[in-house]
């Protein structure tokens, strides 16, 4: 699990950030990231062949005037583990620690989030600033808007796109990332390597893409008849799984109740703990064809007095 400690790059002394154009880069094994990275007295990048202007772009203005290089510290690293304990993860940080500049997730539509853990520029108005991107091979500087968020642990600035989002295919080819965050004398300049970045986003890329693709279940029935352990037999409508209200109608004998959605570890679980409504709590567990009715009297608060039903489909 990739930590998300900010390095906010305005208090890292100069002497620090600013590892001189020689700066070593990370090493990297991959053999489409064999090459060795242009240093420092290299000329203007390549991408001054591939439709820029002298001085229209960000590359441009690194080889012009320079500006900070990240430590060769910060590794690029990436996963598409998904299980209870690892989500699929794309960043940039200094492995074995929680110092992170860059952290990218999987979102539930199969878009990407990333959080970029930058100083915040003094000229950002209304929570929101400009984020310029760009590669050694780039044809054109990508700029986006990224929203200020100040409610985790650490201030960060957040940006959500699409999986084939051309950025992250010129993060693949390139070997130097330059970004900007922000405008004016207070913005964030940076050079960036690009080492272990495109072996790293294939195996993180799709494992956003699969779960786009899992947002989408084969739709259930109307309603599903359980037949229980205990001889009773419990039917339920499941309702409002495409908002942020699921609910589940469940009809036990003449008696129905509505047990609203809350959080699970495993399937779907369902409860009228929320608002106490019925002569009993109750929950319904649901995982695949088989779910769990859990009965206890309100006044059993730790639920030593507890039933639990097992109900399976036919």
């Amino acid at each position: 699990m990739v930590h998300r400690r900010a390095v906010l790059l305005a208090v890292f002394p100069i002497a620090f950030l600013l590892q001189g154009c020689s700066a070593s880069l990370p090493a990297d094994s991959a053999a489409s990231e064999s090459a060795a990275a242009p240093d420092s007295s290299a000329s203007a990048p390549t991408s001054a062949s591939a439709g820029f202007e002298p001085g229209a772009s960000l590359a441009f203005e690194w080889s012009a005037n320079g500006f900070e290089q990240l430590p060769a510290q910060y590794k690029w690293t990436g996963s598409g583990k998904r299980d209870d304990v690892f989500q699929p993860n794309f960043s940039l940080s200094v492995p074995e620690t929680d110092d992170v500049v860059w952290s990218s997730s999987c979102e539930a539509d199969g878009r990407v989030k990333t959080q970029l853990y930058f100083a915040v520029p003094k000229a950002m108005k209304n929570g929101r600033t400009s984020f310029r991107f760009e590669t050694d091979t780039s044809t054109k500087t990508l700029e986006y808007h990224v929203k200020h968020d100040p409610s985790g642990q650490y201030e960060g600035f957040e940006l959500v796109q699409s999986a084939d989002d051309p950025m992250f295919a010129d993060m693949q080819s390139g070997t130097w990332a330059y970004v900007q965050l922000g405008e004016g004398s207070d913005a964030t300049k940076l050079r960036i390597s690009l080492a272990a970045a495109a072996r790293s986003l294939k195996q993180f890329l799709p494992a956003c893409t699969a779960q786009k693709k899992a947002v989408a279940p084969a739709p259930r029935p109307a309603a599903i008849t359980y037949q229980c352990k205990d001889g009773r037999t419990a039917r339920a409508t499941y309702l409002g799984n495409d908002t942020d209200t699921p609910v589940v109608r469940l009809e036990i004998g003449d008696a129905v109740h509505l047990l609203s959605q809350t959080v699970s570890g495993s399937g779907a679980r369902y409860d009228n703990s929320h608002d106490k409504q019925g002569d009993k709590r109750r929950t319904w567990h649901n995982k695949g064809k088989g779910s769990l009715l859990i009965e206890s009297d309100w006044a059993d608060q730790d639920g030593a007095n507890e039933t639990i039903v097992h109900c399976l489909e036919p």
